[in-house]
């Protein structure tokens, strides 16, 4: 997950925010699909409430951050 972010900042940095919101939101994408797998409390550092509400807020992320990377004037 920190590998990941690391690349998010990077990628938007050198090409752009555009491209690092999108990034962005692939990686909460697989975060909820990782929480969804990896039952308990596993993966550790995603998994905060019960499965469910960590794959419901992460998948809300994820759609939020890419409505708003397709949008206008970013």
């Amino acid at each position: 997950m920190v590998a990941a972010l690391v690349v998010v900042t990077v990628s938007a940095v050198v090409w752009g925010a555009r491209t690092g919101a999108t990034l962005l939101a692939a990686t909460l994408l697989a975060s909820a699909v990782a929480r969804l797998i990896g039952r308990g409390r596993r993966p550790e550092g995603i998994a905060v409430r019960s499965t469910t509400m960590d794959v419901t807020v992460l998948l809300f992320l994820a759609l939020a951050v890419a409505i708003l990377a397709a949008s206008p004037g970013v």
